[in-house]
């Protein structure tokens, strides 16, 4: 059980022995009491606030538990009195102001659960990185018809309802002449005007998630002056200065960044777990470290050696890389210098988080987003599922983008990331749905996300499988990873909010004999760019590259010599060495 979970217990058996507190009647007391836990339930367990940084989110629990009561109180107390005989009149600019708070009072108490089920609000970085990188071309669709369906939609739907109800509630009163109240102790009120008095108070516990989220955000890292980073000057091996050999014909490889992927995810995912078993695997899988944490930055970590950083402090990059990391090296630099041709393909668009910008300036990789896929006619152009196109279409492009790599007569590296178990409950297509029925699993509202897991499973097994089959599959590594692992998801997909996260990381046809390496390593995405070039055949000096270390190596990771939270801040810290890789030397 989370400390959440018992927090939130606590505040149920709280909100149920607060009426009794009160000098209502026995009977109003002990129906109050039975009353408010089932509002607390209802009203403050949408979803798990625990997994958001800081204390605060906490108080959510407390809170209610005295909303809740106060509402159950005011229930019961619900009594018919005579109408005065006068009417006061009601200014016209307080009536309106009453209905725009309401609606957005709705708004906030639907838009909250909303956007933390939608953002990974618990990860600042990612969340600040995708707002100042630029275009997010791809999101806006999907965003925009969520925002619609989750917020907008029953904010307005619930305004109507609560407005409704006023108005027959005020002919009801008129003819009748009375006059419907609540009490709560020495306060009285119309019942017209009980949805304010209860929706205020309601919105501002729940705005409580927003400082939550912003404790957990290191802004005194983003905004520190830069300083001689001792960690860079003992741990980064610049790949300019590592030699890279290779020996025999150079080895194709691809690699497939699964979006979400965790190996925790195994009972969802059978046919991933049988690929592990008969595959080069290093359990339990890859940690999460800073600047590795969303899709962009785990990919850069795995194929550049280093976190990605925002340059939140250097003026004319403000927030923004002006290309992307240009005097950083990456796997695919120093497979450019060696002849190989690549390409780089994704169901959604290049230019969100500056996609595009990486790829091509590291060793000019071609990309084949929706974009490009749309101008060659192979999607219509109104087209647009879930971020772009599903993962079903990218598989079938990818085999036709794989043979005719093959057919051009040199070395390829081909990368694809898929998007359908993106939070925050994957997607579905009917090919999906109709092979989850094959394997006797039924898609209901409770396992929309294992679902997209399960489906996930099978089309990478697929097309790994398919893989396999190709006369070109000998001379071919692959390597399937998960891009990062979300804490958020993976509740969703019943793994306990403190079991530690790893995303699936596995090799096929490893260069390497895989009989000769055989244990556990803790490491994260920065080590896998030494090694994928050692899983190609090459040969590294010093067996390491980038802040990384190869994981066929007996080297200790950076994980291996530094607990988690040393590691995250020493990757945090601003440097001049990280500085270098956006600004390239300083003109002192």
């Amino acid at each position: 059980m989370t400390s959440y979970s018992v927090h939130f217990i606590v505040a149920l058996v709280l909100s149920a022995a607060m009426p009794l507190l009160f000098r209502n009647s026995l009977k109003r007391r002990l129906l109050a009491a039975l009353i408010a836990p089932v509002l607390q339930y209802l009203l403050f367990y949408d979803f798990d606030y625990g997994l958001l940084g800081g204390p605060v989110p906490f108080l959510i629990s407390y809170l209610g538990a005295v909303l809740s009561s106060c509402m159950a109180l005011l229930a019961v107390s619900l009594r018919a009195v005579p109408a005065g005989s006068e009417s006061v009149p009601v200014s016209r600019i307080r009536l309106v102001l009453s209905f725009v708070l309401v609606y957005v009072c709705l708004c906030v108490v639907f838009a909250l659960p909303w956007a933390v089920d939608m953002f990974p609000l618990s990860n600042v970085e990612a969340v600040l990185f995708t707002i100042f990188s630029g275009t997010n071309a791809g999101a806006e669709n999907f965003v925009v018809s969520s925002l619609v369906q989750k917020v907008l939609l029953p904010a307005s739907v619930s305004f109507v309802l609560i407005e409704a109800f006023q108005v027959v509630l005020y002919f009801v009163q008129s003819r009748k002449k009375i006059l419907y109240e609540v009490q709560l102790w020495k306060f009285r009120t119309g019942l017209n005007r009980v949805a304010l008095i209860v929706l205020v108070p309601y919105a501002c516990i729940m705005f409580l998630v927003v400082p939550g989220i912003v404790s957990s955000a290191p802004f005194k890292a983003f905004f520190q002056q830069p300083v001689d980073s001792k960690f860079y000057r003992e741990y980064y091996v610049h790949p300019d200065s590592v030699q890279i050999q290779s020996q025999g014909e150079p080895r194709n490889l691809i690699v497939i960044f699964l979006e979400s992927m965790e190996t925790n995810f195994s009972v969802h995912t059978p046919e991933i777990a049988n690929l592990e078993k008969t595959s080069f695997n290093f359990a339990p899988g890859g940690h999460n470290v800073s600047g590795t944490t969303w899709t962009i930055a785990g990919i850069t970590g795995k194929l550049c050696g280093i976190p990605l950083n925002m340059p939140m402090g250097i003026n004319e990059h403000h927030g923004r890389l002006p290309t992307y990391l240009p005097y950083a090296k990456c796997l695919m630099d120093v497979l450019a210098g060696k002849g190989y041709n690549q390409l780089y393909a994704q169901g959604s668009s290049g230019d969100f988080t500056q996609k595009r910008s990486f790829w091509t300036d590291h060793g000019n990789v071609g990309i084949h987003d929706i974009e490009y896929y749309k101008s060659v006619g192979k999607i219509p152009e109104k087209y647009h599922e879930f971020w772009g196109f599903e993962d079903r279409r990218l598989y079938a492009f990818a085999k036709e983008e794989l043979d005719s790599l093959a057919n051009q007569g040199k070395p390829f590296a081909f990368y694809m990331l898929t998007v359908d178990t993106h939070q925050p409950f994957g997607y579905l297509d009917d090919s999906c749905k109709i092979a989850l029925k094959n394997v006797g699993l039924e898609v209901k509202d409770d396992n929309r996300y294992p679902a997209a897991l399960r489906c996930a499973s099978m089309q990478v097994a697929s097309f790994v499988e398919w893989i396999k089959d190709q006369p070109w599959s000998g001379n071919t590594v692959i390597s399937v990873m998960g891009d990062h692992a979300t804490p958020m998801l993976s509740n969703k997909a019943g793994v306990a909010s403190t079991d530690t996260v790893y995303w699936t990381n596995f090799i096929v046809n490893s260069a390497v004999d895989e009989e000769a390496y055989h244990r556990e390593r803790i490491y994260s995405s920065m080590d896998m760019f030494p090694t994928l070039l050692e899983s190609m055949g090459f040969e590294l000096e010093g067996r390491s590259i980038g802040l990384g270390r190869s994981l066929y190596a007996d080297k200790p990771t950076l994980l291996e010599i530094y607990d988690k939270p040393v590691l995250d801040s020493l990757l945090r810290e601003r440097s001049i060495q990280y500085d270098y890789f956006i600004m390239g030397p300083r003109q002192d």
